[in-house]
């Protein structure tokens, strides 16, 4: 019996605003049409947790509820590698997430709660093959959404201050990590040029 192959578990994080969701699809385009055999699953955090959301929409203060967003998004995330992250991998499929474990880290980290202690709730969960954090100025992401017309319904994207920390937050991620597959993209540019860059290292490091 031959053994199936683990599929690729992929990333993308970043600041709300700076473009990660157009990096996530075309990358999972990009895998798609690059060989027939390629299965795709792309998947999203928060997975399912309703809770989030309304905890996120009830208070203008950004550094409040850091305890429970903490505990409902770890959780959240054990749902989601339980029910479609492992068993896809498992399958020899490639997962693509619209954030994981990063952002709980930047994100609560920059709330108050103590970075390691982050790091450790996340010690037994799967790491992925390689994550691509989409950098750019919490200004110009404020722009983007502005341009967009975006409705800003949460906290974290109402305060361009707690935006910009939070990108210091992200640029420090990879020395905490250094065992993990961390490329930050500069994001202030044309969406084909990044999006070149990202297949360019993925290709470096895989093919």
């Amino acid at each position: 019996m031959i053994e199936r192959k683990r599929g690729k578990f992929i990333v993308f994080e970043g600041i709300d605003g700076c473009g990660k969701s157009s990096q996530f699809y075309l990358f999972a385009k990009y895998l798609f049409f690059k060989n027939k055999y390629n299965h795709v699953v792309i998947t999203r955090e928060p997975y399912k947790t309703r809770e989030i959301r309304n905890i996120l929409k009830k208070t203008n203060d950004p550094y409040k509820e850091a305890e429970i967003l903490t505990k409902l998004f770890v959780e959240d995330r054990k749902e989601h590698i339980k029910e479609v992250i492992l068993p896809a991998l498992n399958k020899g499929l490639y997962v693509i997430s619209d954030r994981y474990k990063l952002s709980t880290i930047v994100y609560q980290s920059t709330q108050g709660i103590q970075i390691q202690k982050l790091i450790d709730m996340h010690k037994n969960m799967p790491i992925p093959d390689i994550t691509f954090i989409i950098d750019v100025d919490a200004r110009i992401a404020r722009q983007r959404i502005e341009k967009e017309q975006r409705t800003i319904e949460q906290k974290f994207e109402k305060s361009v201050e707690f935006q910009a920390l939070l990108r210091k937050a992200y640029l420090k991620i990879p020395k905490f990590l250094q065992n993990e597959k961390i490329f930050i993209i500069n994001g202030d540019r044309s969406i084909e040029e990044i999006s070149n860059e990202i297949i360019q290292i993925y290709e470096k490091e895989f093919d």
